[in-house]
């Protein structure tokens, strides 16, 4: 074989073998956080439905968000076949505000809870208390966006024992009912 073909298959190998070095240098390192979950002590839990409650009380009026791991059609399975739904994780935060807008909300306007576990039909029983709002936890909830069906969050927890909990959520979202009571 003459010099001239052994360089053009060494020139040919050499421009594929650039290509797929360029490609690959190219594609993201970057660890991309999946949205729609909340991670608690390094563990996922993922958020298939938010429910946003009006909840009106003597001392003002909050809005409550309850991200679940079930989804609006099982939750109205389990109420038609009257089979309770298990393995329910259940986090809820509540905003001292008349309404949700598009801001950040701070420690002073929310309180949150985190259950685990439980099982759900009309009901959460039986559940398990990861975590729950003490003194000097650090709460900040962003609402990216919202309008009438859709919502899109961000959260962070930082626990007085330096644990910390993050979560987001970017999707459609169900409104319960004004409710009246203790809180």
């Amino acid at each position: 074989m003459s010099n001239y073909i052994i360089m053009k298959k060494i020139n040919y190998l050499l421009a594929i073998i650039l290509t797929t070095v360029f490609y690959v240098s190219c594609s993201s390192d970057d660890v991309q956080e999946t949205p729609n979950q909340f991670i608690i002590e390094g563990k996922n839990y993922p958020i298939e439905s938010i429910f946003v409650e009006k909840f009106i009380k003597e001392s003002g009026t909050s809005v409550l968000l309850h991200l679940l791991n079930i989804t609006e059609q099982d939750i109205e399975a389990a109420r038609n076949s009257g089979v309770a739904l298990t393995e329910v994780d259940f986090f809820s935060i509540a905003v001292r505000d008349e309404s949700l807008t598009s801001k950040t909300y701070t420690t002073n306007s929310l309180w949150y809870e985190f259950m685990t576990d439980g099982e759900f039909l009309g009901e959460y029983d039986n559940e398990q208390l990861l975590m729950e709002y003490e003194n000097g936890d650090e709460v900040t909830l962003t609402i990216n966006s919202i309008n009438e069906t859709n919502i899109s969050l961000d959260f962070k927890v930082k626990r007085v024992n330096g644990s910390v909990a993050t979560g987001s959520y970017k999707g459609k979202y169900s409104t319960i009912e004004e409710s009246s009571g203790q809180r």
